[in-house]
């Protein structure tokens, strides 16, 4: 939302910038990862293992719908385990620009957004139930980014609120860990929706971190997160499978450089200048359409 604000965009201006920019960081790198563990013959979730290991062959169909971000649709599951998530966020991100036209344009008040987030339980509960009815393949079987949408929303809910910083920053550390908690004692998704929305109602009244070297480390860890997401089960397999005969401290030093190096030369070599490409991409289709307007309303 914050992303699409800074923009100043209207229109289909808008659209095309935030589609664009969002399929070049987050494609490029996915489908190497998953590439990646296609050609070492890699699956995740195979013989009771939760985490990589090896396997004869992956199905294409499977290597299809990792490729494109769909297995929650196709239903082949996720080669790389957690890259489950990532189709979610993808989807959502189809929806966000009409939410964020929705929310800046006509100044919607949070009540409305509080009735979304309402329906949007009904929606994910509804098809909890449907699901005890119907067989694999159908489409609430298909539809499963439903119960994740209550988790998103507060999101928006969060973006709409006007800024109140009353709360220190050194109190936000602890009131996430509070939730993390809470989470872990009651793992269910209807904890989760709860949990998010008293997140999203809390992030404007706690005011922004100033301490610089913390600044300066978060900074660091977002910048290599996604890296740091898609590799690390790579760099566990790595001294866990062809590395495991060698000494347990000697598999540590590897693990741990690996954890951090490969992140960091994934981000420089792939997703910066992919990057870089999706923003090239997003403003010579917005000049291009401004030159295009311009020379409409002269010809006029």
């Amino acid at each position: 939302m914050y992303s699409m604000n800074r923009t100043r965009l209207v229109g289909a201006a808008l659209f095309v910038n935030f589609y664009v920019r969002r399929i070049f960081r987050i494609y490029p790198l996915s489908v190497l990862a998953v590439l990646t563990a296609v050609a070492l013959h890699l699956d995740s979730g195979v013989n009771g293992i939760p985490g990589l290991s090896r396997v004869a062959s992956i199905p294409g169909w499977r290597i299809f719908s990792n490729l494109f971000l769909v297995q929650n649709i196709i239903k082949p599951g996720s080669i790389i385990n957690v890259l489950w998530s990532l189709p979610y966020e993808v989807q959502m991100y189809i929806f966000l620009p009409f939410l964020y036209i929705w929310v800046r344009r006509t100044r919607v008040p949070v009540k409305a957004l509080c009735i979304l987030w309402v329906l949007s339980v009904l929606g994910a509960t509804a098809r909890d139930h449907l699901l005890v009815h119907t067989t694999p393949g159908s489409l609430a079987w298909r539809l499963s980014i439903l119960q994740y949408v209550p988790n998103f929303v507060p999101g928006i809910i969060a973006f709409a609120l006007p800024a109140i910083p009353k709360i220190k920053s050194f109190v936000w550390p602890l009131f996430v860990l509070t939730l993390v908690c809470i989470f872990s004692l009651f793992p269910n998704g209807r904890a989760g929706w709860a949990l998010c929305l008293i997140l999203g109602f809390a992030i404007p009244f706690f005011a922004e971190i100033r301490t610089g070297w913390l600044r300066k480390i978060s900074n660091r860890i977002a910048t290599y997160s996604y890296g740091i997401y898609l590799s690390h089960q790579f760099c566990i397999w790595l001294i866990a499978d062809p590395l495991a005969p060698l000494q347990l401290w000697i598999k540590m030093v590897i693990l741990i450089a690996s954890l951090i190096a490969v992140p960091i030369v994934l981000y420089h070599f792939v997703e910066k200048p992919m990057i870089k490409v999706g923003v090239e991409l997003a403003d010579k289709w917005q000049a291009l359409t401004a030159d295009l307007t311009a020379a409409r309303q002269s010809n006029a």
